[in-house]
């Protein structure tokens, strides 16, 4: 039970200020596929293939396959669909957006040879693929008989009533040691002391009384990676490549949260009538690593393929503020807190992935990538102000383990028309005893592909889903659970010359 209450409190979705798991597993999860049409419809399997821009981010040896210069760009649409269960209330959410996924160049150079042996082609890629998407729209409502005010007490209780009221010559978030989350709620008059001891509160409600809560959290950016990339062909056996990944970050968050009383409950004798509680989170930053590829072609058809990736270092910079208010039968009251600026670094899992592809000549091909990560080796670096993290690695020692990923694909040629179908499993993060996870994410897509002597068109559609749970504020006493569908469209636009 202490593992959990340690893990709720680096975990839930109120009290972001505060750097938490969240943080690192939000920029090292990235099960999502994103990339060309082409990728994407054969569920991402392109390790041992090669030949598409993609690959510069995933085996970076692929680069060495072409035998030709190439551009592509790939715009995409995309709809997402979040169903929450509280307390025995459902609601669903949607939200959809136009992106762009991927736009390259590759330069490719043939060797001045009659025959290919030995170093045949020399190829350069530069170019720019979607890592991840954070756009998403979260509702979950309920009646409970168990409010965060309770919350708000115990995070003051300790503290001096004194020390945490806003004053003009005093400023409690700056000045004093007072939870900022506590010091809002007291000065927008939520909690109160007990009477019997000035350090210990307790909210306005009285035992038994319930509340009906409702809690939006929205999120909008994504993860984009820069790739400059080397690949080299020898004899037709043998590709090698590098990448180095520039990756851009940016994570906008806005959390809503409110309760109400119970309309039986707004008496003369308990004066609440509602709270609300908006919280607004900014991270943005760069991030850097490098990746290694191998491809062998031992026959015609068959090809292995073998990747490593470095960690991903980012140093990232956050700015927060919140907003509290309060209604009761006697007045109103509100609070805000200053505008809080931090930097840190957040270092993500290496990566290992191995790869088998078959090709029928110009029949078709299947192909299947094995991934492996481990999250427990997602860390945190020093923060601005010498922070050294301690506690939140640990936890993520302690929650998070090694996942199995696996994807999937085939394509089938008729003529200049290519038929696709793919399929991806990207393995759950967390120990299997939380209670607090997400399941393993399954994406299923498909398309097709149209060639035309030195023009091209891929299309894709991909599905994916996956669940998980999360709990409003870090005691909540009751669990939200999501499901997630989302699906994507797009569209990729080649020329070779």
């Amino acid at each position: 039970m202490k593992k959990i209450l340690l893990f709720l409190l680096a975990f839930s979705a109120l009290g972001a200020m505060a750097q938490g798991v969240d943080d690192a597993l939000r920029l090292s999860n990235q099960n999502g596929l994103y990339g060309t049409a082409r990728y994407v419809s054969l569920g991402g399997a392109f390790g041992a293939l090669g030949g598409d821009f993609t690959s510069l981010s995933n085996n970076p040896a692929g680069l060495g396959v072409y035998r030709s210069s190439e551009f592509t760009l790939t715009p995409s649409i995309k709809h997402r669909l979040d169903d929450t269960k509280y307390i025995g209330s459902k609601y669903s959410d949607s939200r959809t957006r136009f992106m762009f996924d991927n736009i390259g160049l590759v330069a490719s150079f043939k060797t001045l040879k009659e025959e290919e042996k030995g170093l045949v082609m020399v190829n350069l890629g530069l170019g720019y693929n979607r890592i991840k998407d954070f756009y998403s729209e979260t509702t979950a409502v309920g009646g409970n008989n168990y409010s965060i005010m309770d919350y708000f007490a115990g995070m003051a209780n300790g503290n001096d009533w004194f020390d945490m009221t806003k004053a003009e010559d005093w400023d409690p978030y700056r000045q004093s040691n007072a939870p900022w989350e506590a010091i809002m709620a007291w000065n927008s008059f939520l909690i109160d002391t007990t009477g019997l001891n000035e350090n210990e509160y307790w909210g306005p409600l009285f035992v038994g009384d319930g509340v009906y809560q409702d809690q939006s959290i929205s999120s909008e950016g994504g993860i984009g990676e820069y790739t400059f990339s080397a690949g080299a062909n020898f004899s037709n056996k043998f590709y090698v490549g590098a990448t180095i990944g520039l990756q851009n970050v940016y994570y906008r968050q806005t959390i809503y949260y409110a309760e109400s009383a119970y309309e039986d409950n707004v008496t003369s004798a308990n004066l609440f009538k509602s709270m609300n509680y908006n919280q607004n989170l900014l991270v943005e930053g760069n991030g850097v690593n490098f990746k290694l590829g191998l491809i062998y072609r031992p026959t015609t058809e068959l090809r292995l393929g073998l990747a490593a990736h470095t960690p991903t270092f980012y140093n990232l910079d956050e700015k927060y503020s919140a907003t509290m208010s309060s209604d009761f039968n006697v007045g109103t009251a509100s609070t805000k807190t200053p505008i809080n600026f931090y930097d840190y670094k957040i270092e993500t899992p290496y990566k290992l992935i191995g790869s088998v592809a078959y090709t029928f000549g110009k029949v078709g091909l299947i192909s299947a990538d094995y991934e492996y990560v481990d999250y427990s080796t997602m860390r945190f670096g020093k923060g601005g102000d010498g922070y050294r993290f301690r506690n939140e690695n640990q936890v993520i020692k302690d929650f998070f383990t090694n996942a199995h990923n696996v994807r999937v694909g085939a394509e089938v040629w008729i003529g200049q028309l290519a038929l696709r179908g793919g399929y991806a499993y990207f393995g759950s993060p967390y120990n299997k005893d939380m209670e607090l996870s997400s399941s393993a994410t399954n994406a299923f897509s498909g398309g097709f592909g149209l060639r035309m002597d030195n023009f091209f068109l891929d299309w894709a559609y991909q599905r994916i889903m996956y669940g998980d749970k999360y709990v409003p504020f870090a005691t909540a006493n009751e669990i939200i659970e999501r499901d997630v569908n989302q699906n994507r469209f797009m569209l990729t636009i080649g020329f070779k010359f």
